[in-house]
């Protein structure tokens, strides 16, 4: 069976041209591969496969692969992948059944895929990540040294950086109430060489919103039917961009999953993944209840790598706030380490020790550009020397928890060529945690030195800086209330020339 799924993942390939991160082309793919495949498997559940597999066993298999194919976005502004690089992210791609050039790109896919947090650090792919990684380059790619000491949450520039993450593929399947089915009519309007993101797609996206939204008689709808139409209403708006509606019917599905006794393995993921758009969180909860819940319950799903790429990109986000620390990742591995899933293991594994080497990478030179900045108002300010302390303790607890994943790596039992090559690459990775590892003492070093400078400061210079840093604050209140004065009287003053010409 599993030499038979690779075929069919390699054959498949022949359709499909990855454009970018939300390229939607494949849909083209499942028409002309069978066009015998038609839209009426009948579920109760409110699960991936009632949303995504059609009534051929090969329309699954299929969906499996063009979702992981049609994230394909690697940024490619800064060199060139190193071999070293090209070969993890081809190893992955094999991993997957796939060959060439289209092993590469998936596996760098899920390696990187979009922006991973926010302020300075901007939007890096999964070559870059991995060229700096792998070369252990020690110099300053995220230069904490021309903004703030602490990133603050901002929810309208995660749902905007957001457009560039990997996201849901839209569903093919059509069976469900009348209004879902109209949906899902609508959606077919889409053109196939455009991104999801693209205004075009997103207009069409608001209309089958619009149809969903139609009342129907309640007494014509079982409550799973219910819990279908409301995870396409989520569905859609994770895909829009729009994470607190779509963590609300979401929420709702689940409820009425619940009422029918059926199984809700989308709701509950898109749930836990929405909710990492919340200010505040507790993530432990969201893995325990909701995202654990999604992968174990539907074991046999072929997109849970693409899915945990998509959950873990978002979780990386929300670790330049605080919000995410070693704990959670090390959460998302004992999920995935799961017997159920073992089949996926080293697609898993490899996605979540690449989220580790982000971190460590984010946490080292956190350090080193905070410690060695020339800017004064930081380099002066406790606050920096507490950030640094901090990050270091991170660091330690990074290095700790990927030792495990590295181990479970080592654990495989390698049975063909691919998985040999695995070996190969676990090694890789091996030796360039053994050198961040190895790198504790100059961090320390630097650390030491910073406490040292600011124990040698006089209390003049000391208030100075903290004055600064309060006056930066109110400079950026002041701006926005003057922003909202400047509104209102422009607001006032076209209400009144409006009168005057009404009078």
């Amino acid at each position: 069976m599993k030499f038979l799924i690779k075929i069919f993942l390699l054959i498949s390939f022949v359709y499909f041209s990855p454009l970018n991160a939300n390229d939607s082309s494949w849909y083209d793919g499942i028409v002309s591969y069978s066009q015998e495949t038609i839209h009426d498997i009948k579920t109760d559940d409110v699960t991936f496969e009632s949303f995504y597999k059609e009534s051929s066993a090969i329309g699954w298999i299929v969906a499996g692969v063009v979702a992981v194919l049609s994230v394909v976005a690697i940024v490619y502004s800064g060199g060139t992948a190193t071999p070293a690089v090209t070969a993890v992210g081809t190893w992955i791609g094999n991993v997957m059944g796939l060959s060439g050039i289209a092993a590469t790109n998936a596996g760098l896919a899920l390696l990187g895929g979009g922006s991973i947090a926010s302020g300075g650090f901007g939007i890096i792919g999964g070559t870059i990540l991995l060229t700096g990684a792998l070369t252990f380059g020690t110099e300053v790619i995220i230069d904490y040294t021309l903004g703030t000491v602490v990133d603050e949450y901002s929810y309208s520039k995660f749902t905007e950086n957001s457009k560039n993450m990997m996201t849901l593929p839209l569903p093919k399947n059509t069976s469900g109430c009348d209004s879902y089915e109209d949906a899902i009519s609508i959606l077919e309007d889409i053109d196939t060489e455009q991104p999801i993101s693209s205004e075009a797609s997103q207009i069409i996206i608001q209309n089958a919103l619009k149809v969903l939204d139609v009342e129907e008689n309640d007494i014509d709808i079982d409550a799973d039917e219910k819990a279908k139409k409301e995870s396409l209403f989520a569905l859609l708006y994770f895909v829009s961009n729009n994470y607190k509606e779509s963590k609300k019917h979401a929420k709702l599905s689940i409820e009425l999953a619940n009422e029918a006794d059926v199984k809700h393995t989308i709701p509950s993921y898109i749930f836990a993944t929405s909710s990492l758009y919340d200010e505040t969180f507790n993530y432990s909860e969201l893995a325990d209840n909701y995202l654990k819940y999604s992968f174990l319950e539907e074991s046999d799903n072929p997109l849970i790598p693409l899915l945990l790429s998509i959950h873990m990109d978002r979780m990386m986000y929300r670790y330049s706030d605080g919000m995410i620390d070693e704990k959670a990742l090390s959460k998302v591995f004992s999920i995935v380490s799961d017997d159920s899933l073992k089949e996926l293991r080293l697609q898993n594994d490899i996605i979540i020790l690449s989220r580790y080497i982000i971190a460590i990478k984010l946490e080292q030179q956190k350090i080193s550009s905070l410690s060695e900045t020339s800017n004064k108002t930081i380099k002066n300010s406790p606050k920096t020397l507490e950030v640094v302390k901090k990050s270091y303790k991170n660091y330690e607890d990074l290095l700790n928890g990927v030792d495990k994943v590295i181990l479970a790596l080592e654990s495989i039992e390698v049975e063909d060529d691919t998985e040999i090559e695995a070996k190969k690459q676990v090694s890789t990775f091996k030796e360039l945690i053994g050198q961040y590892s190895n790198d504790k003492t100059r961090l320390q070093g630097l650390i030491k030195d910073l406490d040292s400078y600011q124990a040698s400061l006089n209390k003049e210079e000391i208030v100075k800086t903290q004055l600064s840093e309060v006056d930066e604050k109110s400079n950026s209140k002041n701006l926005y209330i003057l922003i909202g004065l400047g509104v209102f009287l422009f607001i006032l003053i076209g209400y009144f020339l409006t009168q005057r010409k009404e009078n």
